[in-house]
């Protein structure tokens, strides 16, 4: 008579493996909410360069302006306005708006503090300047901080002591 075979080993870490997939579930979330938010600010500054170039064309035919400002003008009003619009929805807006950005709001994601609270000013400016760092490599290195850190954060809500957390009410 053999003896019954050894009921199966549980596989190592179901728990680490479930995790995973949220995690991955995580970083698409925050980068489609990313990628959302930025075009919503080139999109404003697009406009707005468009509307300098219609300025300035008939300016430039009068001769009141010299022929390189065609060039520049556009150019310039793109990044004043972008940076602003930038710094409306990333900083104003989830400070007016409980922690939510218009791609959050779309991706059902918030802001908020280590402790569960409403993250400060000072703290949504240092995220945004910390934008820089995680935009590197077209956003990599904001994914792969998110996949990799224990509570999905990138280096700007490192620095800031914030967290993404899926708005409540949110069964997506």
């Amino acid at each position: 008579m053999t003896a019954p075979p050894d009921p199966a080993p549980e596989p190592a870490g179901p728990r680490r493996t479930a995790e995973v997939p949220e995690r991955l579930g995580m970083a698409g979330r925050r980068v489609v909410q990313a990628v959302l938010d930025q075009a919503l600010a080139v999109g404003v500054g697009v406009f707005a360069a468009l509307a300098a170039g219609l300025v300035t064309i008939p300016l430039l035919r009068w001769g009141w302006v010299p022929p390189k400002l065609i060039l520049w003008a556009p150019a310039i009003t793109f990044l004043a306005v972008f940076y602003a619009a930038d710094i409306v929805i990333q900083i104003w807006i989830p400070v007016r708006r409980g922690g939510v950005t218009p791609g959050m709001l779309v991706m059902g994601l918030r802001v908020e503090t280590l402790r569960g609270g409403r993250p400060s000013g000072r703290a949504y400016l240092v995220r945004w300047v910390l934008l820089t760092i995680d935009g590197l490599l077209l956003g990599l290195v904001a994914v792969v901080s998110v996949v990799v850190t224990r509570r999905r954060q990138r280096i700007g809500d490192l620095v800031a002591r914030t967290l993404v957390v899926r708005a409540e009410g949110d069964r997506r």
